[in-house]
This record gives C-alpha cells, sequence and structure tokens, in this order.
C-alpha cells in the first residue's frame, strides 16, 4: 500500500485539534489543513450566542476594519462572517469586556476596563468562543490577553482562527480591529494582568504568549515574557504561527519571530529539546506547517534548533521522522534543510512495520493522492483548490529528495497506487537529471574561481609578452591554489548526493578541477577552442578524461560533459527516467559517451612525454 502521509500537525495534543466538540462544544485551535497538511489522522494510511449584542456591534466592527489593511481572501472578521458567544451563566459586563472593549478596540481610556472589572464584576478570564458565521460545529476559546494582542503583520500570518464547519481541521483567520494606541493596547493587558487574568489559559495557539508571538508584536510579547509564572514549559511554544497555504510572511515578519523564538530558548534551553505526547520535537512541529516560510527563514529557524540541541534525526512515537512530515506536507523547504544536515540512512529512513515507507515514497503517494482528487468527478470545489495548491509543493519536495539521494529502488510497486506515485516520481526525476549539467558547470566556475581571479590580476604584472603571460600567471596561481576549499565549493554546488551518480559526477568534476589548475597551461585551454567535431564547429572544453586504447591503441579523449552525461545516462536507464536531455553535441546521439566505468580514466605524461593512461576508478 502507497503511504498516503503521516499524521500530526504535531501541536503538542492531537486531541486539541481531533476532538472538536468536547464536553462544551469548544476546541482549541492546533492545525489547520489549508493545503494537505496532515493533522494527526492519517498515520494509518502510512502505516496501514448574544445575537442582540453581536449584531449592535457589527456597524462599530466594519467601522474600524475599515481603518485597517484590507481582509484577504478567506479571511473573516468580526460582525462580517465571525460570531462570539459565551459559555452559559457569563455575566453582561463580562459580555461587554470581552466585545465591545477587546475585540471591538471601541475605548479611548484604559479606566473603562478597570470600572467595568472592579465595579461591575467584569471576569478578565472570561474566554469568548469564535466560530464562523452559521456553522453548528465546535467552537475556540480564546483569554482576553490572547485577543489584546494586534496582529502587525497586515494579516499575513494568522493569529486568531475560527472553525468553519464540522470538521475542525478546516479553520478560518479571524482579522481584529486595532487599538487606537500602542500604548493602550498595553494598558489594557496591564489592567487585566493586575485584576487576575491568567496569563497561562488557553492551550495551544490559543495562548497569550503564542498570539503575541504569531502576531508579531514585540510589546505584547516583550509585557508577557516579563510577567512572573509565566509557564514556558510543556506549552510547545516553538511551534511556528498555524498559517494559510496562501500567508505571506515578509521578511521583516521572520525576522520578528526569529528574535522572539531566540529569546524563549535563551530563557529556557529545554524548550528546542521537549517532546509532545505523541514524541514530536520542534523539528517535526516545523516540517508540519505549510511551506510560506522562506528557505532563509528555515534555515536559520532549525538552526536555532540544532544549536540548542534538537535532533533532525529523531522519530516519535510512530517511528515517523521530521522528514516523513515534510514529504507529506510539500515543506520543500524544511525537506531541503534536512537533508543536507542527514545521512543516506536519515534519508531513506523506514518504518520497522512499514519498510516501504520512507519520505519519497511518502511524497509519492500524496502527490498521487492529489492527482486523484483532480481527476476525480465528485472531488468538491474547495477540496480541488487544496489539490491543485499542494502538488506544486509536493513535486518540488520530492525533487529535494531526489536530489538529496533518496533511493528510488525502495519505494514499493505492489498495489496500483504504489505504482502511479512511482510513475509520478519519475518526470521530477528526469528534472533533476536535466538539472544536473548545469549545476556542474556552476560548481566548477565556482571551484576556479580563484585561480581565474589570481592569474587574471597577476598576468598584466608579469614582464612577459601578452601570449606568455597568461601561461606564466596560470602556473604561479596554482601554486597557491587551494584544493580542499575548491573540494568543499564542488560538493555545495552539485546538488546531488547519496548516489552511485553523485559520487561518479562530484570525482568528474573534481578531477577536471585539479586537471585545470595543474595540468592545463591557462583559462583559455580550460575553456577550449572551435573544433570540428562530427561534422560540426563545437567548442571544445579541456580533455582531462580518456577511454582506454585497445591493444596498445590511441585512448579516446572526452570531457567531462562526456563523463556526467554517462552517470546520468546509467541512471535514467536504471529507473526507467525518460525525458533525459543531452544538452551539448546533440548531432552526436550520445555516440561519445558509449564506455564503461571501469575503462575511464585519464592520460598522464611523464617528464619525457611519454603518455601513461592512468585508471580513475570511478566505478
Amino acid at each position: 500500500m502507497a503511504p498516503g502521509g503521516p499524521a500530526d500537525g504535531g501541536d503538542g495534543d492531537e486531541d486539541g485539534v481531533a476532538e472538536e466538540e468536547q464536553r462544551d462544544g469548544s476546541a482549541q485551535p492546533d492545525e489547520p489543513d489549508r493545503n494537505g497538511v496532515d493533522s494527526g489522522r492519517d498515520v494509518s494510511r502510512v502505516g496501514r450566542g448574544l445575537v442582540g449584542q453581536q449584531r449592535s456591534g457589527e456597524n462599530r466592527s466594519r467601522q474600524n476594519r475599515a481603518a485597517g489593511p484590507p481582509l484577504s481572501r478567506g479571511w473573516k472578521s468580526h460582525g462580517d462572517g465571525v460570531v462570539v458567544s459565551f459559555p452559559r451563566g457569563t455575566s453582561d459586563a463580562s459580555s461587554r469586556l470581552s466585545l465591545a472593549i477587546i475585540i471591538e478596540r471601541t475605548i479611548l481610556d484604559v479606566q473603562q476596563v478597570t470600572q467595568l472589572i472592579q465595579q461591575q464584576g467584569a471576569d478578565p478570564n472570561v474566554m469568548p468562543r469564535v466560530r464562523v458565521a452559521g456553522t453548528t460545529g465546535g467552537y475556540f476559546a480564546f483569554p482576553l490577553l490572547s485577543l489584546c494582542s494586534d496582529n502587525l503583520t497586515d494579516n499575513r500570518v494568522t493569529s486568531i482562527w475560527a472553525p468553519d464547519g464540522v470538521d475542525v481541521d478546516t479553520m478560518t483567520p479571524v482579522a481584529l480591529s486595532t487599538w487606537r494606541t500602542r500604548a493602550l493596547q498595553l494598558s489594557v493587558m496591564r489592567t487585566l494582568i493586575e485584576s487576575g487574568a491568567d496569563i497561562n489559559a488557553g492551550r495551544n495557539a490559543s495562548l497569550p504568549i503564542r498570539v503575541a508571538v504569531a502576531s508579531c508584536n514585540r510589546a505584547a510579547f516583550n509585557l508577557l515574557m516579563g510577567q512572573p509564572g509565566l509557564q514556558l514549559r510543556g506549552r510547545y511554544l516553538l511551534h511556528l504561527p498555524l498559517t494559510l497555504p496562501t500567508d505571506q510572511p515578509t521578511e521583516a515578519h521572520e525576522a520578528i519571530l526569529l528574535s522572539f523564538h531566540r529569546q524563549l530558548i535563551q530563557r529556557d534551553g529545554t524548550l528546542a529539546t521537549e517532546r509532545d505526547p505523541d514524541g514530536k520535537n520542534p523539528v517535526h512541529w516545523v516540517a508540519c506547517r505549510p511551506p510560506v516560510w522562506s528557505q532563509q527563514f528555515i534555515e536559520s529557524y532549525i538552526d536555532l534548533l540544532v544549536t540548542n540541541g534538537a535532533d533532525v534525526r529523531a522519530v516519535d512515537n510512530l517511528g515517523l521522522s521530521p522528514l516523513h512530515f515534510t514529504a507529506c506536507n510539500g515543506s520543500h523547504c524544511v525537506a531541503a534543510s534536512l537533508c543536507h544536515r542527514l545521512a543516506a540512512t536519515g534519508i531513506n529512513r523506514w518504518l520497522p512495520y512499514f519498510p516501504t515507507c520512507t519520505p519519497l515514497a511518502v511524497a509519492a503517494g500524496r502527490l498521487d493522492e492529489a492527482t486523484q482528487q483532480l481527476h476525480e468527478g465528485n472531488t468538491g470545489q474547495a477540496e480541488r483548490d487544496r489539490a491543485t495548491r499542494r502538488i506544486p509543493h509536493l513535486r518540488t519536495t520530492i525533487r529535494v529528495l531526489l536530489q538529496a539521494g533518496a533511493d528510488i529502488a525502495l519505494m514499493p510497486t505492489a498495489i496500483g497506487e504504489d505504482r502511479r506515485g512511482r510513475q509520478l516520481m519519475l518526470p521530477e526525476y528526469a528534472t533533476v537529471l536535466n538539472n544536473l549539467p548545469d549545476d556542474v558547470m556552476a560548481a566548477i566556475n565556482a571551484a576556479l574561481a580563484p585561480q581565474r581571479s589570481l592569474a587574471a590580476l597577476l598576468a598584466p604584472r608579469l614582464a612577459v609578452g601578452p601570449q606568455e603571460a597568461p601561461i606564466f600567471a596560470w602556473r604561479i596561481a596554482s601554486y597557491l591554489f587551494d584544493m580542499e576549499a575548491a573540494t568543499q565549493t564542488i560538493s555545495e554546488a552539485i546538488g546531488v548526493r547519496h548516489s552511485a551518480m553523485a559520487r561518479r559526477v562530484r570525482a568528474a568534476v573534481e578531477h577536471f578541477v585539479r586537471s585545470a589548475v595543474y595540468e592545463a597551461s591557462s583559462n583559455r585551454e580550460v575553456v577550449g577552442g572551435m573544433a570540428d567535431v562530427g561534422g560540426e564547429m563545437v567548442r571544445v572544453p579541456l580533455q582531462c578524461f580518456a577511454i582506454r586504447g585497445q591493444q596498445g591503441g590511441q585512448h579516446l579523449l572526452l570531457g567531462v560533459r562526456e563523463v556526467a552525461h554517462r552517470a546520468r545516462l546509467d541512471e535514467a536507464a536504471q529507473h526507467g527516467v525518460a525525458g533525459l536531455v543531452k544538452g551539448f553535441n546533440e548531432h552526436l546521439d550520445n555516440d561519445e559517451c558509449q564506455f564503461q566505468w571501469q575503462q575511464l580514466g585519464c592520460v598522464e605524461r611523464g617528464r619525457d612525454g611519454r603518455a601513461t593512461f592512468r585508471p580513475l576508478q570511478l566505478t
């Protein structure tokens, strides 16, 4: 059976998502499923009213909203698609405190808060219940301190959510009005705290500190962090904010979030290593988020976690690694970051009870699932839209995994959906293989850049003729060339890893660079000149590879392009990949690339000028 995807949104308590209806009908915002981000219940597929008051506030809410940023698609606000209710027995004063003052932000003076609490008995710990208008399912209950935090992301990142149906996995972002001044916001929050509001009230994403983080509200965050008794452990505070797949956090928002999480870890370093009841650590949690964050932010965030002890190889109670979750959710930026930190065993990790459930198999299974949803006539438009958004992210994730050395041979093929997933994966591998020649050229140019720069600097300063200067400059520069640094540059520039093809291509590029620096006469020889090859004039770069001549015959010289293409041909043939593009000397087909790896070597010339064939052993 093809793995449909691991399960969990990873917000520390799966029940916080799954049990939408508690005894009082409440639920806590935990994990949305807006872009196929699994919330925890698909592991088996992997391993097997206050109506009058509401209406009276609608016009005020709309007026306040008009001054803020326009609502993005899918967002709603109080009085415009979102309703608020309260537990039975809530006093009128508590309702007014929640609606008119906190949610609608209508006050001018914090004294109104004080009067409602001290003189009229308003409860600073009341938790308004938020849901989408017209729905009959559960609701999300938020502490007033959480609702106080202005969302300073211009509604690019969600901080307040409402369930919009019976299924709690579908949630709607809620935009609140903003306070007239930041000072008023802080005064209201301080008054609530001084009046007994619990700074640790709520659960998961409704916690005041987590709402402040998601809102990028530094003032609210600092106020809460400065309160004695703030609980950090067991609150899963290193979760990234819940997001829609259409959210667009900016670089500035990402920087603020990173600073918040850095402060949290500085306060308590154990936050980076804590586990939720499902056995997931903070790396799992970030792998469960929709792919809306930049690669730079993800790299910095995972660096922060790893530096403070988080294990990228950790598995949860079901044996699922963070990479399994990136594969399931199409979180390709997280996948890329993890793959750079994992050995081949981590990239191809499988489950003890399901040995074919590798991250690549999970991603292919999810891609097949989304593709089938688009092909089925009974798929609703909302689900069709989610599948359409999900597919490109899954395809990118598959390419990331394949570049990192995910083993196609480990994928299941027992049943139809397994085979469909594998077939959908193959075009992505063709893309990876067709991008490899560009990576090879980029690696060569990056590795040779110091040699070329120094030679170009030296040449005009040498007291020799214009023809000899480049040759002498190249030779002098070679004495200062750092081959170890060049090897590291090559490794970073060539994305493919952990496969026979990757080892051969990297070794070939290293040999080319070494030959270019120490054997070539100048950069002109490295780049090569024009020559007649098979009846066409083409550029022939440095020919530093050779195929041993038969019975003393002449050795056949080759360039790095031919060697890299031979590696690609073998890889494509092994896995049945079609659509390979050669990219050079197309008129020759693949004739000059027909050799066995044990035949490949190079020609070395001794001091006497005699040529000797040396095998390169790229087998």
